[in-house]
C-alpha cells in the first residue's frame, strides 16, 4: 500500500476502531492546559492531575454497593473453597494490571506459611489457584506487543492454554472492549463453562451502539458486569492512569474482602492474629482512596511529588538515564515504565545482551537477586510466553506480516531482559546517569542499600524517593519524600494503589513538562496498534482542524515516508503536526 491506499483502507473498513464517541479516549476538562500549568509551577500540574483520580472514590463507592460487586467477592471466595482456578485475563496496561493482581495474591498466601507454618499446604494450595494472562504473553510486560489486541482468536486461544473450565473464575479487565483480545477470552471462558466476570469502564450503551465486538459481549446472559466508568482521562486515551487505578482499587477490595471470609472461616483466633492485619469495609476502601488522592494533592506529599518530576525532567533533558532499585513493589513501578513506550513514544527495555538498540530513559532493577530469580520474583509462577506456530498464526487468522514475520514473544524471550542484580554498563552509557533508591514503607533495607553502595560509582549520583511511612533516619545524602499515612490491610492494597498514583504522576507530569503532551493530548503517541492509528489520527484531526479522513491521510503519508530506524526521534502526530503548521510548542489559548 502507499499512504493514500492505506488511508482509504483505514476509514472505509476500520470503523470499529473509530472511537472518538468513547468516553476514556477524550481528555478531562478538569486538566485542560495541564502543559502549560506544569511548565510554570509543577506542583501545580501534579495536583492538576490527582483532580481526576478523584473521580475514582465515587464510581468504587457506588461499585461496592451493587449486587455483582457483592457477587464477584462470594465467587473469589467459593473458588478458594472448592480449589478452582482463579484466572485474570486482559490487555495493554490492564493485562499488567492481571499479571499484578496475580502476584499479589501469590505473594500474600505464600507470605503466611513463615507465620503459621502449620497451615503451609494450604497456603501454598490457595496460592496456585491464581492465575493471569496478558495479551501477547508475559513479554507485554516489558514491551508492547504490535496488533496483538486486535485479534479475537489470540484472545481465546490463550484461555484454551491457561485450561480453565467449569467451576473455574475468569475476571475480564476491559476499558471500553475494543481491544478484540480481552472480548475473546471471556467469549471463550463463558464457552468452557467457567464463571466469567466482564468488567469495564465506559458507558455500556455508548459500546454497544458503536463497538459490534463489545455488543456481542454485552449479549452474552451468564456473564456478570461491572461498571468502572470514570469519564475521561488526565491525558487523552491514557487508560493507564484512571482505568487500570479503579480496577486495582475494585478487583483489590473484592479480592481482600473475599480471602478474609476464608481466613476467618479456616484459622484459630490465635493464626487469624497473626496474620497480623485485617481488611476494611467495602465504602472504607472509596474512603481510604480519597484520603489518598487529598494527601498526594497538599503538603510535603505534594512538594515531593514535584521535585520527584522536577529531578526525572532535569535528567532526561540532559540526554541522561534513570535506573529506579527496587526489590519489594518491583512490579508495581515496572508496569509504570513499561507504559511510557506507547504513550511517550520512547525507546523499550531492550535485551542484555543488545548493543544496536537505543537505551530506554528509564529501568528498574532488583538489587537482592539474579536476573532469572529476579524474574521468578515478579511473576510469582512460571513465566509464558507465547510458543506459537506458524500453523497455529495462520489458523487464527492472523494478518499476513504477523503469519511471516511472528513477533519475538516466546517464554524464553523474557529472561532476555536484565532486570536483576548483574551490572549492566547500558545503564550508565551516558551521563548523567542516575540511581534512583526506591523506598516504599521501608522497603529499602540494608541489603538493598549494599547494592547501591557497591555500584554507586559508576553513575553519576544516587538519589532515594521514599514514600509511605517513611522513618526519621536519613537513607542517603539526598533525598525525596513523599510522606503519607496509608492503611495496611492484608495485601497492601492501599501502599499499592500510593505506588500506583505517585508513579502515573510522575511519568505523565515529566512528559508534559518536557513538552510530550500538548494540554492533555498525548502528542507522542507511538501507535502500535489500530485504536492507537485512530488515537492519532484524533489528535492531529483536533489541533490541526481538519476533518478526520484528511487527518488519517496525513498520518500515514508520515508513517510511510519515516525510517523505521527513526521511530524514536518524535511521534509521527508531531512531525505531522508540524508539516501542516501547527507548533506543538506554541502557547495555550
Amino acid at each position: 500500500m502507499n499512504y493514500k491506499e492505506a488511508a482509504k483502507n483505514f476509514i472505509e473498513n476500520e470503523k470499529q476502531f473509530h472511537l472518538g464517541v468513547i468516553p476514556t479516549e477524550q481528555p478531562s476538562p478538569l486538566t485542560k492546559n495541564l502543559s502549560q500549568t506544569i511548565a510554570k509551577d509543577t506542583a501545580a500540574g501534579c495536583k492538576m492531575i490527582l483532580s481526576v483520580d478523584a473521580n475514582i472514590t465515587k464510581v468504587a463507592a457506588a461499585a461496592f454497593e451493587t449486587e455483582e460487586f457483592k457477587s464477584l467477592v462470594l465467587d473469589i471466595k467459593k473458588a478458594i473453597d472448592n480449589r478452582k482456578t482463579i484466572l485474570f485475563s486482559s490487555v495493554g496496561a490492564s493485562g499488567r494490571m492481571a499479571i499484578q493482581l496475580d502476584q499479589t495474591w501469590r505473594y500474600f498466601w505464600t507470605s503466611l506459611v513463615n507465620r503459621i507454618p502449620g497451615k503451609k499446604e494450604a497456603f501454598i494450595e490457595i496460592s496456585n489457584l491464581s492465575n493471569s494472562i496478558i495479551t501477547g504473553g508475559d513479554r507485554a510486560l516489558v514491551r508492547s506487543v504490535e496488533n496483538f489486541e486486535d485479534y479475537m482468536t489470540f484472545g481465546r486461544q490463550q484461555v484454551i492454554e491457561a485450561g480453565v473450565g467449569p467451576g473455574d473464575l475468569v475476571i475480564g479487565l476491559a476499558e471500553c472492549g475494543l481491544s478484540a483480545s480481552i472480548n475473546g477470552s471471556v467469549l471463550e471462558a463463558d464457552d468452557r463453562g467457567c464463571t466469567t466476570y466482564y468488567i469495564y469502564c465506559n458507558p455500556k450503551d455508548i459500546l454497544c451502539k458503536h463497538l459490534d465486538r463489545v455488543r456481542v459481549v454485552f449479549e452474552r446472559k451468564n456473564l456478570k458486569f461491572i461498571s468502572l466508568f470514570v469519564g475521561n482521562m488526565a491525558i487523552a486515551g491514557s487508560t493507564r492512569m484512571q482505568v487500570t487505578t479503579v480496577e486495582l482499587l475494585a478487583v483489590g477490595a473484592a479480592i481482600e474482602l473475599a480471602c478474609w471470609e476464608w481466613l476467618k472461616e479456616n484459622l484459630t483466633a490465635e493464626e487469624l492474629e497473626a496474620v497480623g492485619r485485617g481488611v476494611l469495609e467495602p465504602q472504607e476502601y472509596a474512603r481510604e482512596f480519597q484520603r489518598l488522592v487529598d494527601d498526594l494533592s497538599s503538603g510535603e506529599a505534594l512538594a515531593g511529588l514535584a521535585q520527584a518530576v522536577d529531578y526525572e525532567t532535569s535528567t532526561y533533558n540532559q540526554n541522561g538515564l534513570i535506573t529506579y532499585l527496587a526489590h519489594d513493589y518491583q512490579l508495581d513501578i515496572m508496569t509504570d515504565t513499561t507504559e511510557r513506550q506507547p504513550t511517550f513514544t520512547l525507546p523499550p527495555f531492550k535485551k542484555f545482551k543488545d548493543t544496536e538498540s537505543q537505551v530506554s530513559w528509564a529501568y528498574i532493577k532488583n538489587p537482592l537477586y539474579p536476573n532469572s530469580v529476579a524474574w521468578q520474583h515478579i511473576f510469582r509462577r512460571p513465566i509464558k510466553g507465547l510458543d506459537w506456530s506458524k500453523e497455529l498464526y495462520i489458523r487464527l487468522k492472523a494478518a499476513q506480516s504477523i503469519i511471516d514475520n511472528p513477533p519475538a514473544v516466546a517464554t524464553s524471550e523474557v529472561e532476555e531482559y536484565v532486570i536483576g542484580n548483574e551490572d549492566d554498563p547500558s545503564r550508565y552509557s551516558r551521563k548523567p546517569a542516575n540511581l534512583v533508591v526506591i523506598d516504599i514503607n521501608g522497603s529499602a533495607t540494608p541489603e538493598v542499600l549494599a547494592w547501591q553502595n557497591k555500584y554507586k560509582d559508576k553513575f553519576t549520583e544516587s538519589v532515594a524517593l521514599r514514600m509511605g511511612e517513611i522513618g526519621s533516619e536519613k537513607l542517603l545524602d539526598k533525598e525525596i519524600r513523599i510522606p503519607v499515612k496509608l492503611s495496611r490491610t492484608i495485601m497492601e492494597l492501599m501502599t499499592h494503589l500510593m505506588v500506583k498514583l505517585c508513579f502515573n504522576i510522575l511519568s505523565t507530569a515529566t512528559m508534559a513538562k518536557m513538552g510530550r503532551v500538548w494540554s492533555n493530548w498525548m502528542i507522542q503517541v507511538l501507535p502500535t496498534n489500530k485504536k492507537l492509528i485512530d488515537r492519532s489520527t484524533r489528535i492531529i484531526s483536533t489541533l490541526a482542524g481538519i476533518p478526520y479522513e484528511e487527518a488519517n491521510e496525513e498520518f500515514f503519508k508520515t508513517y510511510f515516508s519515516r525510517d523505521p530506524k527513526e521511530i524514536y526521534r518524535e511521534s509521527y502526530v508531531v512531525e505531522t503536526l508540524r508539516r501542516l503548521g501547527f507548533d506543538p510548542e506554541k502557547e495555550i489559548k
